[in-house]
C-alpha cells in the first residue's frame, strides 16, 4: 500500500511539473558532480535523474537566462526521501534553495522564486534523506520582468535600481538575507513607500539616505485581518535614496511588492529637519506640508521678517489627531505654542496671532497625543495684507441709482470687503482679475457718511479697516427769490415764472402749507407755470428746482400781491 501512494504521489508531481512548464523533458543521471560538469538544461522544461549513490550523491545543472526575470524552481516532493535543492551563481554562491517534503503528506512540488538578470546559472541537488536511486523531477521556470529583484542585492552597494512609481516584486530568500533598492529623485518631493502586507507574514522596510540614516520605516501588519497594502511618506531633497526590506516575521520565501511613489513639491518638509540648525526655510503666506515619521520626530521650520508684522501662525485640524506647534525667536527663547483641536468635529484651521519684531523665527511639529505618527499635516506662517489708501477708493453717491464704490491700487487675486458706519459687512469682491474693482451699492445713504474698507491679499491675513468718508446725494441749488415773478390775475389763470434754469431742470410749486400745487420742466433758461387760482387775496408760494441727477432743491417762498 505504501509503494502505490509512493507512486501516486510522484505521479501527481510529474503532472504538477508538466503542467505548470510543459512537455517533460527526460535527462538521465550523468554523474555530473561539479559546477564544471553541469550539464545545460533549458528553462520551463522538466528534467529529472537519479543519484545512484555510487559515488554519486550530488548533481550539477546549468540554465541560461537571456533576458533579465524571475525564476521558478519547482521539485517534486515524495513521502519517505527527500533532496537538498539550491540556485547559484558561477563562483558557488547561493541565490535561494531547499529541502523537499517528505513527509506522510507529501504532495506537490517545492518551490523558490528569485529574481535573476541575464546570465549563466546553476543547480546543485544532493540527497538529504534516503534519497539514493530514487528519480527526481524539476523544472527551471522563467518569465520575463523588469520589475522584480535581482539576486544578489543584499548590500546598499549592491542595491537593485529602481524606477518611482513603479510596482516592484521581490523575496527573502532566508532569514539573513536582507533586499537593497536604490532610487534617484530628480527634485525634491513627497516619497510613498507603498508595501504589500499579507496574514502571517512580516516584512520591515525602511527608506535610507546613501550614510544608511533611516529617513523613514514601517513594519507590515501579519494579522489575519489586513486586507490592503500600508505606506509611509516622508518629504525629501532632490538626491538617491535606498530601500532595505528584511524579514520581520515568517516571510522567508513569501513574494512581497512595493511601490515607490513621488509627488514633486517645494512646499513639503525634507528630512531631516530635526532641530533648529537643520530647519527648512519657508516663505510667508504659503501652505506646507508634512510627516511626523514616530512619537518622537520634531520636524522644525524657519521664516523672516523684514519688518515688525502681525502674524498667523495657522495649522490644520483632523478628527483623532493632534500636533503641537511652538513659535521661538532668534536666541531659542519660546514666543508661543498651541496644539489643534482633535474631536470628532475637528476641521479646518488652528491659529494663533503674535505681534513680532523683525528677525528670524523657529516654528517646530511634534506630536500630541502620540497619534500623528504618517498623518499629513499641514502649517502656514501669515502676515496682514498692506491696508487701502483711503486715497485709492473713490465713492460717488448717486441720485435716483445705485452708488459705485470703486476700489484701486490692488493685486490679481485681492478680495476686498466693505462695511457700514458700525462696522457690519455689507459687500465682498470676488478675486480680481485687474488693478480695481467696483461695487455697486443699492444705497450708501442720501447724507453725507463713511464706510470702512480691507482687503485680504492670497496667502496673507485680512488687512487692517480704513475708514473712507463720502459725500451726501448732490442737491439742485435753490432758486433766487428775485428770479421767481408771480402774476395774481384777475379773470384769467395765474403764472409763476421762473429763470436762472438750466434745460431740462423742473420746477415744482408748492401752496403756503406745503401742498403740490403743479410743476413744469424748463426747455430753456425759464420756465412758466400756469395756475387756475392762486387766490384773490395776497399770499404766497413755495418754489423747488430738481435738476437731473440731482435731489430736489431747498424750497423757496415767494409772496405774491392781491389780484
Amino acid at each position: 500500500m505504501k509503494k502505490y501512494l509512493m507512486a501516486a504521489s510522484a505521479f501527481l508531481g510529474v503532472l504538477c511539473l508538466i503542467l505548470v512548464s510543459g512537455a517533460l523533458k527526460v535527462s538521465a543521471n550523468v554523474g555530473q558532480d561539479t559546477l564544471q560538469a553541469a550539464k545545460p538544461i533549458n528553462v520551463n522544461a522538466v528534467n529529472h535523474a537519479i543519484l545512484n549513490g555510487d559515488g554519486d550523491y550530488e548533481d550539477y545543472w546549468k540554465f541560461t537566462l537571456t533576458k533579465p526575470g524571475q525564476v521558478t524552481f519547482n521539485m517534486n516532493n515524495y513521502s519517505g526521501y527527500s533532496w537538498d535543492f539550491e540556485i547559484l551563481d558561477g563562483n558557488g554562491n547561493e541565490f535561494t534553495g531547499g529541502t523537499t517534503d517528505d513527509s506522510n503528506k507529501a504532495m506537490g512540488v517545492t518551490a523558490r522564486k528569485v529574481g535573476l538578470p541575464a546570465g549563466t546559472y546553476y543547480v546543485h541537488i544532493e540527497d538529504d534523506w534516503n534519497s539514493i536511486n530514487e528519480t527526481y523531477y524539476f523544472a527551471v521556470n522563467f518569465a520575463e520582468n523588469a520589475n522584480v529583484e535581482y539576486e544578489f542585492n543584499d548590500s546598499s552597494s549592491a542595491a537593485n535600481k529602481i524606477k518611482l512609481n513603479t510596482p516592484y516584486v521581490g523575496e527573502i530568500q532566508n532569514y539573513n538575507d536582507e533586499d537593497y533598492y536604490r532610487f534617484t529623485l530628480p527634485e525634491s518631493g513627497a516619497v510613498t513607500l507603498n508595501m504589500s502586507q499579507k496574514s502571517g507574514n512580516g516584512w520591515n522596510a525602511s527608506i535610507l539616505n546613501l550614510e544608511g540614516e533611516v529617513l523613514s520605516e514601517l513594519t507590515t501588519e501579519d494579522s489575519s485581518n489586513v486586507t490592503k497594502p500600508t505606506e509611509r511618506t516622508v518629504g525629501l531633497p532632490k538626491g538617491d535614496y535606498l530601500i532595505h526590506i528584511e524579514d520581520n516575521w515568517g516571510s522567508t520565501y513569501q513574494p512581497y511588492a512595493f511601490t515607490v511613489k513621488f509627488a514633486k513639491s517645494t512646499t513639503y518638509e525634507k528630512e531631516f529637519n530635526n532641530n533648529a540648525q537643520q530647519a527648512n526655510s519657508i516663505g510667508l503666506g504659503k501652505n506646507y506640508y508634512g510627516n511626523l515619521q514616530d512619537n518622537n520626530d520634531t520636524d522644525y521650520f524657519t521664516f523672516y521678517l523684514s519688518k515688525p508684522s502681525s502674524v498667523s501662525l495657522e495649522m490644520g485640524r483632523k478628527p483623532s489627531v493632534s500636533w503641537y506647534m511652538s513659535l521661538y525667536n532668534s536666541n531659542g527663547d519660546e514666543v508661543g505654542s498651541f496644539n489643534t483641536k482633535d474631536d470628532q468635529f475637528a476641521k479646518g484651521i488652528e491659529s494663533k496671532r503674535y505681534s513680532l519684531p523683525a528677525g528670524r523665527y523657529y516654528i517646530s511639529v511634534s506630536d500630541y497625543y502620540s497619534n500623528t505618527t504618517n498623518y499629513k499635516y499641514q502649517l502656514a506662517v501669515k502676515v496682514q495684507t498692506p491696508s487701502i489708501s483711503s486715497k485709492s477708493v473713490q465713492i460717488t453717491n448717486y441720485v435716483g441709482k445705485s452708488d459705485s464704490v470703486k476700489v484701486s491700487a490692488l493685486t490679481k487675486g485681492d478680495v476686498v470687503k466693505l462695511f457700514d458706519s458700525k462696522g457690519k459687512l455689507f459687500a465682498t469682491s470676488k478675486p480680481v482679475s485687474g488693478s480695481s474693482t467696483t461695487f455697486s451699492i443699492k444705497q450708501l445713504g442720501k447724507n453725507a457718511g463713511f464706510i470702512y474698507v480691507s482687503n485680504t491679499r492670497s496667502g496673507m491675513l485680512e488687512s487692517s479697516r480704513v475708514k473712507v468718508s463720502f459725500k451726501a446725494e448732490p442737491k439742485t441749488p435753490k432758486p433766487s427769490a428775485s428770479n421767481i415773478t408771480i402774476k395774481n390775475n384777475k379773470g384769467k389763470s395765474d403764472t409763476v415764472i421762473v429763470k436762472g434754469l438750466k434745460k431740462s431742470d423742473v420746477v415744482k410749486l408748492y401752496s403756503s402749507s406745503g401742498k403740490y400745487l403743479s410743476s413744469k420742466t424748463s426747455s430753456s433758461s425759464s420756465a412758466t407755470i400756469t395756475v387756475k387760482q392762486l387766490g384773490k387775496g395776497s399770499g404766497s408760494v413755495y418754489v423747488t428746482v430738481t435738476r437731473p441727477g440731482m435731489n430736489e432743491s431747498d424750497k423757496v417762498k415767494k409772496t405774491f400781491k392781491a389780484e
